[in-house]
């Protein structure tokens, strides 16, 4: 055997599909050993595993652990009220992929489901990509193979595949053998059989993130690639579009419902159109963001010189919508930064179109690698010898990047993990007590620095955090937001945002009391905490405790727990070597986060009744004057605008007691009673889909302090129920 000969020999025909049957059954042994290898980090070690801070445990995996813990307590539930002060459920951006988000947390605890989805994620990925390759495109096995390992690997680096994926993009190579298969069925099977493929494809994908692209690039596979007659095509493309659909609607609908709420909708921000210029910057920093493309592209250019770039359907198709996808991609984002003030806002952009490149990218170099092997064997020695080089290379880059981006997750692996960021103690404690509390209560984080791929790791305590213990919150990351809260939030955290403003267009996103990065106050010394917050309007959204990575001063503040036997095991473990670090790990002998908790004394209940109502004319007024206005004067008098109460200057009420008797996250049923006429508060987030009843007679909620809800009562004793009732339930 020659050294070369391992690039086959110029003859061999291709293998029979009969070869490829025999040795599935091999082949899906590989693919799911390959997969475990490859997931390892992330449920290998147990509670102590790896886990992707950004995108991942910075908010969806508290979500979805939130979800599961809500849906084994309650059942279907339409409002969240744990995060951010209240929001449609449905509408969270982790509440569809039902099959993927939520099913496994159902039964696993949260870092198991963690690790079993990466593993899913992997092992579709990689084994239905080279399916795919071996039975659509006709490559031979080994780069097929090659194809399938890239793709298992893609965004293999501390970016890396999220919970955000789900079974969308990794599942393309999946969906689209299903579908060729449905297209060899007579209409009357085949148009069923797709309305079931995109139900599934529905629940196992997220809608606006990867399932509404699937929609726009699916039929260009088809009629480009596989040549399919747009008359054989259309039919069962409508099918599967329509099973799309269906397993989405509650959420689209949702959406619609909500849209007109929210901060997006009401801020009506133009930009101009980018020019070319602009699409071009954008379009190369897309492309730096993915350098593996270079090397497929590399790859694909030579198997077409060594082909002396034959005529090749299959290659050229692959190619050219390789090219349509990225052009689409900025175009497409263009469009829709020109439009964004007419057309209703989502959680979708078009630009993430270019996350097919990950796909088709590995095809691409998949065919260059099968076109050197079938006919770079008839080029001469000297062309051989580099050809061979890059082929190696090409081989081995996806295992060198694996084995490198392992090693610098490894540095991660004690601060980026499950245990450290969901099991800590202390808040363990205090979502025991949260539980035996007769009235909910809320919290926030001090100390959160905006996630972003690069500083996102376990060194910091981000808000969303919370979630997964069980505990409400006042803040957190959430894409879309009512905009009355966030009128609101902007004066929580107006004195953070003068110290950086360069946080200013992060503020509509992250929802966090920002704090200056933590380096900046190595030395602990305590912080002014109204220099930086308002603390009245966090005592008015019933913050009660305060978790912190530093120590803060007020004196409504009281200090539960000091960290200091955590921050001298911290400066300890800085001292240890990696392996040494490494080692007790996986011994799970790991600090947990240094967090101060704080008990706000000034808090206000979450259900209260007033003295007095103060109207304003408009929004900005009142909310100017909630923000100089101490919470105890806000336990008495209610804000409230004229548009909403039909009122002028101030009025009297009585105050009352209220009791809380029933609460799930979807209904509130509390008793009230005072000798006159009253005015209850209740500071969840104002939405106009709450209904109420009063006695049992229809009552109305109203926008109180701008931002929650408020409910007129008559004299006497009063049984009140609200209900979130959108118009979707």
């Amino acid at each position: 055997m020659t050294h070369f000969e391992w690039l086959a020999p110029a003859n061999q025909p291709k293998v029979p599909e009969k070869v490829f049957q025999d040795n599935s059954i091999r082949w899906t042994i590989f693919w799911l050993l390959w997969s475990l290898l490859i997931s390892a980090i992330y449920w290998a070690l147990g509670p102590n595993s790896y886990l992707r801070i950004q995108d991942n445990a910075d908010a969806n995996l508290p979500y979805r652990i939130l979800a599961a813990k809500n849906i084994l307590e309650y059942g279907l539930i339409f409002w969240q009220t744990k995060i951010i002060s209240g929001i449609p459920f449905l509408i969270n951006p982790f509440a569809d992929s039902l099959l993927v988000d939520h099913l496994p947390y159902l039964f696993l605890p949260g870092w198991a489901a963690y690790g079993l989805i990466m593993w899913l994620q992997r092992f579709v990925a990689g084994y239905f990509t080279f399916r795919l390759c071996r039975e659509i495109l006709k490559l031979d096995e080994v780069s097929a193979l090659f194809a399938g390992l890239s793709f298992s690997l893609y965004r293999w680096n501390v970016h890396d595949a999220c919970l955000w994926d789900a079974l969308g993009l990794p599942a393309i190579a999946l969906i689209l053998l299903l579908f060729s298969q449905i297209l060899t069925q007579s209409i009357r099977r085949s148009v069923p059989l797709s309305i079931l493929l995109g139900m599934l494809v529905g629940l196992t994908g997220h809608s606006v993130v990867y399932t509404s692209l699937l929609i726009i690039a699916w039929p260009f596979w088809f009629l480009i690639v596989q040549r399919t007659h747009f008359s054989q095509l259309w039919p069962r493309y409508t099918g599967w579009v329509v099973g799309v659909i269906l397993a989405e609607l509650p959420s689209i609908v949702a959406m619609l419902s909500f849209s007109p709420l929210t901060a997006r909708w009401q801020s009506q921000t133009h930009l101009a159109m980018p020019s070319w210029n602009d699409l071009f910057k954008q379009f190369w920093e897309d492309w730096s963001a993915m350098p593996q493309n270079g090397l497929f592209l590399a790859l694909f250019v030579l198997g077409m010189l060594a082909s002396r770039f034959l005529k090749d359907r299959i290659a050229w198709s692959v190619m050219l919508l390789f090219v349509l996808t990225a052009l689409g991609a900025e175009l497409g984002h263009g469009l829709q930064l020109y439009f964004q003030d007419t057309i209703p806002p989502s959680r979708g952009n078009l630009k993430d179109l270019n996350q097919l490149l990950l796909f088709l990218g590995p095809l691409l170099g998949g065919i260059g690698l099968d076109r050197l092997r079938s006919r770079g064997i008839n080029t001469n020695r000297a062309i051989r010898i580099p050809i061979a080089l890059v082929v190696l290379c090409a081989l081995l880059i996806p295992l060198w990047r694996w084995g490198d981006v392992t090693r610098s997750l490894m540095h991660r692996l004690s601060t980026d993990n499950y245990a450290i960021n969901f099991e800590n103690p202390v808040l363990r404690d205090l979502s025991t007590l949260n539980k035996k509390e007769p009235l909910p209560f809320r919290v926030a984080t001090v100390g959160a620095w905006p996630a972003t791929i690069a500083s996102a790791s376990g060194g910091r305590f981000y808000p969303a955090y919370a979630n997964a213990y069980g505990l409400e919150s006042v803040d957190g990351y959430f894409s879309i937001h009512y905009y009355r809260y966030d009128n609101y939030w902007k004066r929580v955290i107006a004195k953070a945002l003068d110290h950086f403003p360069e946080l200013r267009p992060k503020s509509s996103i992250f929802y966090y009391l920002f704090m200056t990065p933590e380096e900046r106050f190595a030395d602990r010394t305590p912080l002014e905490l109204r220099a930086w917050f308002n603390l009245d309007l966090l005592s008015l959204a019933n913050t009660r405790f305060l978790i912190s990575h530093w120590p803060l001063n007020d004196p409504s503040l009281v200090l539960r727990h000091d960290p200091q036997d955590e921050l001298a095991q911290g400066r300890e473990w800085e001292q240890l070597r990696l392996r040494d670090k490494v080692w007790r790990t996986v011994k799970k002998q790991v600090p947990h986060h240094a967090l101060y908790l704080y008990e706000n004394q000034a808090v206000l209940p979450r259900a209260f009744m007033v003295e007095r109502t103060r109207c304003f004319s408009d929004a900005v007024s009142l909310l100017d004057a909630l923000a100089t206005t101490p919470s105890e004067e806000m336990r008495y008098t209610a804000f409230v605008e004229k548009k909403d109460f039909n009122c002028s200057g101030e009025s009297a009420w009585q105050r009352g007691k209220v009791t809380w008797e029933h609460a799930r996250p979807d209904q509130i049923i509390l008793t009230t009673e005072s000798a006159g006429s009253g005015l209850l508060v209740i500071t969840n987030n104002y939405d106009p889909n709450w209904r109420v009843t009063i006695n049992g007679q229809p009552g109305t909620v109203q926008p109180v302090y701008h931002t929650f809800q408020g409910i007129l009562l008559p004299a006497g004793q009063n049984r009140v129920i609200l209900d979130f009732w959108p118009p979707y339930r």
